[in-house]
């Protein structure tokens, strides 16, 4: 079987994002009651974060998932549900470097950077075009 791929259109990645979400959620759910109670037991008497605390800690975990499901070849579990795999255009796995610059990239330019699939003819999302990454669906051809 030859390994082939093509692009993947707004709505399968939108899918993928969606499906990821719901873990990232999760996660916050799981490092806010690890923190809050840390928190509370060293800091306050208080059964909440002050919100800069609370927003630093969704940033992080968001982070850290994205950072390492994208580096060194591993997908996030929605791309794997939807078979699609981050490469860099010379066909390279992506470093932490890289998957750090992505998700900077992205926090930044979320919605621009997604409408702008709708105008590449590679299915690029902006800060896709900008790291020079590509977001590919593989497809076994017989």
């Amino acid at each position: 079987m030859e390994n082939k791929f093509t692009y993947p259109g707004i709505f399968s990645r939108l899918m993928s994002f969606t499906y990821d979400i719901f873990l990232v959620a999760a996660l916050w759910f799981l490092f806010g009651f690890i923190f809050l109670g840390l928190y509370k037991l060293v800091f306050s008497e208080n059964d909440f974060f002050p919100p800069p605390i609370g927003a630093l800690i969704i940033f992080l975990t968001t982070a850290g998932y994205y950072i390492y499901f994208w580096s060194n070849g591993r997908n996030t579990l929605g791309m794997s549900t939807w078979n699609h795999e981050i490469i860099s255009d010379s066909e390279a796995r992506l470093t932490s470097k890289q998957a750090l610059k992505r998700f900077l990239l992205y926090s930044l330019l979320s919605v621009i950077g997604m409408l702008w699939i709708l105008f590449d003819r590679e299915n690029k999302c902006l800060p896709d075009r900008i790291l020079k990454l590509k977001i590919v669906k593989r497809t076994n051809a017989s």
